[in-house]
Formats: C-alpha cells, structure tokens, sequence
C-alpha cells in the first residue's frame, strides 16, 4: 500500500510519544515497535524490531543535536508511516556527533514500497530537520498536535 507523503500528519498523532521514559536506545525502539503493532502499522513487533536492529548494524541513524532517525524496511510493515518518540533522558546512541539522543524518527517502510516510500519520507524529514531552529522547537514541544504543526510548517512530513 502505498502512502500519501502529504497527509502523514494526519497519521503521526497516533504513533508519537513525546515523554518516554524509555532509558536505553533499545527500550525506546521496542516502545515504539509495540506502539506501531497497537495501531496496526506493525503485524509482528518483534520481527520489525528485529529488522530495525539489522539496519541498526549497516551504519549509525543517530544524527546531530539529539536527532535519530532510525529505519523499518521490513516484511512485517503492514503501512508506510512515521513514528516519533521523544525522550525525557538522553539515550546512548551512534550519532554523527557522537552527542546522546532525544528525539527518535522510526521510519516504517513495508518491504514491497521500500524505494519510493523510504526516499519521500525520508525526503521530507531531512527537509524539515535541517534548521536547528526546528529541530530545537521539536525537542522542546511536548503537545504532539503543535509538533506535528512544526514539522508541517517546516515544509516536512
């Protein structure tokens, strides 16, 4: 099934977090793994979860300033989506700048889409990020409707 980029906001509200007390980088990504099965974008948690581990492996998601952005190409993703978590405590991560991360970026891609939906999210997503002024704005927002306001703002998802 393939998404309209355009209106993943309408759809981001329900696989966001943004007080996790999540401690470690792999708490926070099975909370978000069972967050996306209980929505319905994940048939299996444990097989993305897994599938989200081996990306994990090829090269480091964490970017700059507290920023992952962490990849589900899987079989088990049933809808092409974006979850988001935010954490309370900094996690242990492989960044770019080799800083802690707060603000996690899942992006789930079903396995038969993964080049057309993986290059629009992702696409979109580095659009908005790439102003620190933005990326400061999602890491101090904690209502998920004036975060999704800011990402859309931002020319992003």
């Amino acid at each position: 099934m393939v998404m309209d980029i355009e209106n993943v906001t309408d759809i981001i509200d329900q696989n966001i977090i943004l007080d996790s007390t999540a401690s470690t980088k792999k708490e926070a990504l099975q909370t978000m793994c069972m967050m996306l099965e209980t929505n319905g974008y994940v048939s299996d948690r444990q097989q993305f979860y897994q599938d989200v581990l081996a990306r994990e492996k090829i090269g480091p998601t964490g970017m700059e300033n507290g920023i992952a952005i962490p990849h589900g190409e899987s079989s088990a993703a049933k809808h092409a989506t974006i979850a988001v978590l935010k954490t309370k405590n900094p996690l242990e991560w492989e960044s770019l700048d080799h800083k802690p991360i707060h603000l996690i970026f899942l992006m789930v891609v079903p396995t038969e889409n993964r080049d057309v939906e993986h290059l629009k999210m992702l696409s979109h997503l580095s659009a908005a990020l790439t102003h620190k002024d933005i990326q400061q704005k999602l890491l101090d927002e904690n209502d998920p409707q004036k975060f999704k306001r800011i990402l859309a703002e931002a020319g992003g998802i």
